[in-house]
């Protein structure tokens, strides 16, 4: 039975998406799991996969069109099956409506110009996917003369990342989390790289020289939703901040146990964190509230963001139910959302759900930082460095590995005495760390 394909809800913030190319055409076999779209969303340009197994039967949606979340973008059925032609009038012509009225000289001017760049002396259009092109724009690369590897000598994303080098943290201390133990969110630069910074002006220099702008560049759509996101939340949410020191020896013992085991491959400091601030979640369940329209919203599970650093911004896959999952389930499903993310391929869940947030830069030698909250949660907990610290234990000096966490909370729904036991409740299980995994 032919079935509608539907533009999905890519993130907790998308109304709406742009199909950017169709990675199938009519007539082509679809099967379950195969991208069959890239949609470009308010987040990033993400990869639409199909739920269903056939042949797409009728692409009601075309290139270059948006769609609100839930319209009907395509049809996939039996291969004998013909669709209604009455479906492609359901289109939405949003888009088109949407896009900047030019006149008919200014398209002509803008295909020439556009001829002119990618092809060059070439006789053919240069064939380069929507994510590899707006890479490249970030990094300023100019693609014109790239080999590409993907089908038919396409440019694809991975060919524009081996021309990125991506800076990494040098710190391999023993006393700091190294590379290989932090979480990928923090493995790729919060900014796109800048070739070089404008000349400072001398003491001297007038005041119309000094003000002089160097470059302007627009905000891409990411930067834009993350603009507003973060506008709204400090404009609107009565923030106050809580910080906690632990010392961390007893969970950095367990970590280097448990990484030998096959079932917990990949573990990092961060999963530790993870399972800790669900089960404290668990026991402060006004942790994991959230604040909307003169109520207190408290969802049934907690599905904790992480916070993940991607070309040119941020993305926040969801882990669901963690309170739920064993440290070895935490593991798995926490590296394959990251990874997802960061390679612009989260599955149409990944995005969605969540109710509380950790961001983590502890790999960078921070000593302690506040998260601003996602809005639609009440909460989020900044993680910062591993550091070798002097401590007093039971009257004498001693040092041990300390980190810092920050909780940042709605002072609307959460006063400070829950905040300092919720905190007081992740120090308790992260130094006993044996209660992580029993």
């Amino acid at each position: 039975m032919a079935t509608e394909v539907t533009m999905p809800q890519l993130s907790d913030t998308m109304s709406e998406g742009k199909i950017l190319t169709w990675l199938k055409s009519e007539g082509e076999h679809v099967s379950r799991g195969d991208a069959i779209a890239e949609v470009g969303t308010d987040k990033a340009d993400l990869e639409v996969q199909s739920f269903y197994e056939g042949t797409l039967l009728k692409i009601l949606t075309p290139a270059g069109t948006v769609a609100t979340v839930g319209t009907p973008i395509a049809v996939i059925g039996g291969s004998d099956e013909v669709v209604d032609n009455s479906k492609s009038r359901a289109a939405p012509q949003h888009a088109l409506s949407q896009e900047p009225t030019v006149s008919t000289q200014s398209i002509s001017s803008q295909v020439a110009d556009q001829s002119s760049q990618e092809n060059g002396n070439q006789s053919e259009r240069i064939k380069i996917s929507p994510l590899a092109r707006n890479l490249a724009k970030s990094y300023g690369i100019n693609y014109g003369d790239l080999p590409g590897s993907g089908e038919g000598g396409r440019i694809v994303k991975k060919d524009i990342e081996k021309l990125v080098s991506v800076p990494t943290s040098t710190a391999s201390s023993p006393t700091r989390q190294s590379l290989s133990d932090m979480p990928e969110s923090a493995k790729a630069p919060l900014i796109p790289i800048i070739p070089s910074l404008p000349p400072q002006p001398s003491e001297t220099t007038p005041l119309t020289q000094a003000t002089a702008i160097a470059e302007t560049a627009s905000l891409s759509k990411m930067r834009q939703t993350i603009a507003a996101r973060m506008l709204e939340s400090k404009t609107t949410i009565p923030h106050f901040y809580v910080t906690t020191k632990i010392c961390m020896d007893a969970a950095k013992k367990l970590r280097l146990s448990l990484k030998e085991e096959p079932q917990f491959e990949g573990i990092t400091f961060n999963h530790l964190i993870l399972k800790a601030a669900a089960l404290a979640l668990k026991k402060y369940p006004e942790i994991n509230s959230t604040y909307k329209e003169g109520n207190v919203i408290r969802p049934q599970d907690i599905n904790i963001g992480i916070v993940t650093a991607v070309t040119g911004g941020l993305l926040i896959p969801v882990l669901k139910q963690a309170d739920r999952l064993s440290l070895a389930d935490i593991v798995s499903e926490a590296v394959g959302l990251v990874k997802r993310a960061k390679s612009g391929k989260p599955r149409s869940d990944d995005l969605t759900g969540g109710s509380f947030s950790i961001s983590n830069i502890g790999m960078y030698e921070v000593e302690s930082f506040n998260a601003i909250i996602n809005p639609g949660q009440g909460a989020i907990l900044a993680i910062s460095s591993i550091l070798d610290e002097p401590l007093v234990v039971d009257g004498k000096f001693s040092v041990g590995s300390v980190m810092r966490v920050c909780l940042s909370v709605d002072h609307r729904i959460i006063d400070g005495v829950v905040a300092g036991q919720f905190n007081a409740e992740l120090k308790r299980l992260l130094e006993n760390p044996v209660l992580l995994v029993i």
